[in-house]
């Protein structure tokens, strides 16, 4: 199947599916120390002269987090998440990016229920949030496998302490996060976006143009010297190439960026 390619002509279907924006006549840039423009964390950044010759190396070696993606099943792709008309989407986000991090580091594949820790955070109710809310959580508590939290079941009586203590078998560990900035506003620039992607490390990025919050896996070249990103959605494989699509010119800029890289192993 062809890519599917949304641009800055385009908008898809679903805009509005759970992501919170930040309201900035509440909380305006400046009001936290922290919430400066374009603040972010500090790490060392691939030069972007170097980005067209490392996707064609990743694309050469099959190294991209699609690629990983597609065959980190026992050969198979991952299945897609289905938020199945939740606006849990900030969850879902965070949950494939965990997936992912299990995935690089040669763990088994483990369904994990982003049902669990966006429920457990909102209490049961269908609410939005930012992807930074939910890892914040997973790095606390973690994610339960959905055999102990189904998908498309926000009902509290699944947080059980069996519950939690297999959600503590999967937590981020280490990751590229700004804990000083508001969970609303942290985030990455797009340089250390496309570093993290190119270094093999998934992206939560929220889009506010699209009200929703997805995991970034790829960088791409969409014309000889531009760039954008592929993504992994959370509307279950049916969506755009097998749940992926890519997102280019400014819809390519996540409004919010936060990039596990490390989660406790475990085989189950």
């Amino acid at each position: 199947m062809a890519d599917f390619y949304i641009d800055d002509a385009t908008i898809p279907d679903g805009c509005s599916t759970g992501l919170i924006p930040r309201d900035y006549s509440a909380f305006p840039v400046g009001c936290y120390a922290s919430a400066v423009p374009m603040r972010s964390v500090e790490m060392p950044l691939i030069p972007q002269s170097e980005w067209s010759d490392r996707i064609r190396e990743q694309e050469a070696n099959k190294t991209r987090l699609s690629d990983i993606r597609n065959r980190a099943m026992n050969g198979s792709p991952i299945p897609s998440l289905d938020q199945d008309g939740f606006g849990y989407c900030w969850a879902h986000s965070s949950t494939h990016a965990v997936t992912l991090c299990r995935a690089v580091a040669n763990m088994p594949y483990v369904p994990l229920s982003a049902f669990a820790v966006a429920a457990t955070i909102k209490g049961g109710r269908d609410e939005g949030g930012w992807g930074a809310q939910s890892l914040d959580f997973i790095q606390q508590r973690g994610i339960p496998a959905q055999s102990f939290w189904p998908q498309k079941d926000a009902s509290l009586r699944h947080g059980t302490p069996e519950c939690w203590a297999n959600a503590a078998m999967h937590k981020v560990t280490e990751g590229w996060i700004d804990l000083d900035a508001a969970q609303y506003d942290r985030n990455l620039t797009f340089a250390q976006v496309a570093t993290c992607l190119l270094s093999g490390v998934p992206v939560v990025g929220d889009f506010n143009w699209w009200g929703h919050s997805v995991c970034l896996l790829d960088l791409v070249e969409t014309s000889p010297g531009r760039f954008g990103v592929r993504i992994w959605n959370s509307w279950a494989d049916s969506w755009g190439d097998n749940g992926t699509g890519i997102l280019s010119g400014s819809k390519a800029i996540p409004d919010g960026a936060v990039a596990p890289r490390v989660v406790s192993p475990s085989i189950a």
